[in-house]
């Protein structure tokens, strides 16, 4: 808890307040409680803030309480729980106040946490349905800081409501407890099943503001060079073993915030929430496709290693996303690669040009989900200017003397073309080439973009990949959305990605007909 200790909670943006001055006052807290003519919680003598805090829990509990009393009654709980909890955090609230010292996940331990933010304000203009649940308590975000390789920079950012409902070792004292909302729906109160409230939101907007934006991923598009680390998975949230990941795989020009819209949705549905833990898989992408894919494959053997994983992942690739991950339910032999590369059977089996071309699909994936994926290429990657962009991208050191020493090995590329993602994204990649000649080993569904223009579903574009390249014959289901290629937040691919998670979970009856491609909407 020393690490909370020295940080002062803020109540209000950019706001830190102190601890409120205690006025001891004998029997206020049973006067209140005659007051609202309730029964089963003790008065005990105490501060001003817990006798107020237990008024305001008497007329939440009473079932005589108007709707609007209830709801002012719930704020003023609120409120006096955030000017307390930093003297109950320092150690400073007094002899009536308990800090639960917590018992994950229902409870969260306060000396586990770096610091604890309250949820303030109205929240988001239009919040997403699911996310929020009226109730009691303080919603706040909780940030965690494990050591890791698969957490991110910033830690951590997770829903705790903090509480103060009477210790049930010393009724007479207040016990300050942060529950997981997820976990603890209902609290009793004097005989009464309280709801808790839930802020879903705010640890994903928190998480959001925390992550590299669109702006690093042009970056790192550009100068690869310049990206920190290695490609590698990173989780939303600590580990579950109880839960299958989801893996998300972003597309060209990209970074796994890319995601945050969709993911809102996806944990706005208890059942995908209680059954999925989502991971994100970041690289930067002016990497060639086939060594991004290898990366791929040896971060999620790497995660896999470390947590034992038993359950079994699904796979959601948007754009150059849906190619690497087709990579990992695939397989190309070294017949196939040769026919990518020549003399590429003449590398040491070591090398990274052979590993990325030669692979076998994983038996540990149950399913994948293609978003707006050029299978078969997109000409925009053809075009001139594209072209003229590939040359400007920059690899780091290790990843351009390795490629280079291999293709120098087999006399390869004469013209000196270093491979780059924008160059594998053509319709004339020899790697797709090969890559849509195999199928995948999973159940594999497609989503397609398709913005609208008056033409037949075969000429069709979101605007950067055309139907046809899009559109996968060995897909288990087929949904063409009227959307962009961008924007996987839109309402008809989530609707069919939530469709899709649900089924695979168990907690939806199967669709009907998904034995066949189906092509549910055409603009």
């Amino acid at each position: 808890m020393s690490r909370l200790a020295a940080r002062r909670m803020a109540t209000g943006p950019g706001q830190a307040q102190p601890a409120r001055r205690r006025v001891w006052l004998t029997g206020y807290g049973a006067l209140a409680w005659l007051l609202t003519g309730c029964q089963g919680l003790p008065p005990g003598d105490g501060s001003m803030e817990t006798s107020r805090l237990r008024t305001a829990l008497a007329e939440i509990a009473q079932p005589q309480t108007t709707d609007q009393q209830r709801e002012r009654a719930r704020a003023r709980y609120r409120q006096e729980l955030a000017a307390l909890l930093p003297a109950a955090l320092a150690g400073e609230a007094g002899p009536d106040i308990r800090l639960d010292a917590g018992d994950p996940p229902r409870r969260l331990a306060p000396g586990d946490l770096a610091d604890i933010t309250p949820v303030t304000g109205s929240g988001p203009d239009t919040p997403t349905p699911g996310l929020h649940r009226p109730g009691l308590g303080l919603p706040t975000v909780a940030r965690l800081e494990p050591e890791g390789a698969h957490v991110p920079r910033h830690g951590f950012q997770v829903p705790a409501t903090l509480v103060a409902l009477p210790d049930p070792e010393d009724e007479s004292r207040l016990r300050l407890s942060l529950l997981d909302p997820r976990q603890v729906e209902e609290v009793a109160v004097a005989g009464q099943r309280v709801p808790v409230a839930m802020d879903l939101e705010a640890p994903l907007a928190a998480a959001r503001s925390l992550g590299p934006g669109f702006l690093l991923g042009l970056r790192h598009l550009l100068r690869a060079d310049r990206f920190e680390g290695f490609s590698n998975i990173f989780f939303l949230e600590p580990y579950d073993p109880a839960k299958r990941p989801l893996v998300l795989v972003h597309g060209l020009m990209a970074t796994p915030t890319a995601w945050h819209p969709l993911v809102r949705h996806l944990l706005a549905e208890p059942c995908l929430r209680d059954r999925y833990q989502l991971w994100f898989f970041y690289y930067p992408t002016a990497q060639p496709i086939a060594l991004s894919a290898l990366q791929l494959r040896e971060a999620l053997d790497e995660a896999y290693r470390v947590y034992q994983v038993k359950q079994p992942m699904v796979l959601v690739g948007h754009s150059m996303g849906g190619i690497l991950s087709r990579a990992q339910v695939s397989r190309l032999d070294l017949a196939q690669a040769e026919a990518i590369i020549p003399g590429v059977a003449d590398l040491p089996e070591d090398s990274p040009v052979r590993r990325a071309l030669v692979f076998t699909p994983r038996h540990d994936v149950s399913r994948v989900v293609f978003l707006f994926t050029p299978h078969q290429g997109s000409q925009v990657a053809s075009w001139n200017l594209s072209l003229w962009v590939s040359r400007l991208l920059r690899m780091p050191e290790w990843i351009r003397s390795g490629i280079s020493e291999a293709l120098d090995t087999i006399d390869h590329d004469p013209a000196g073309h270093f491979p780059n993602s924008i160059r594998d994204l053509s319709p004339t990649s020899p790697f797709l080439l090969a890559l849509s000649a195999t199928q995948p080993q999973v159940p594999a569904h497609s989503v397609i973009g398709n913005r609208g223009h008056r033409c037949p579903l075969e000429e069709s574009s979101d605007g950067v990949v055309a139907y046809r390249s899009a559109h996968l014959p060995a897909a288990q289901s087929e949904r063409v959305v009227p959307a962009g290629h961008r924007d996987t937040s839109h309402p008809e691919v989530v609707a069919e990605l939530t469709r899709i998670l649900k089924e695979e979970a168990g907690c939806a009856p199967p669709h009907p007909g998904t034995s066949l491609p189906l092509v549910d909407r055409v603009q």
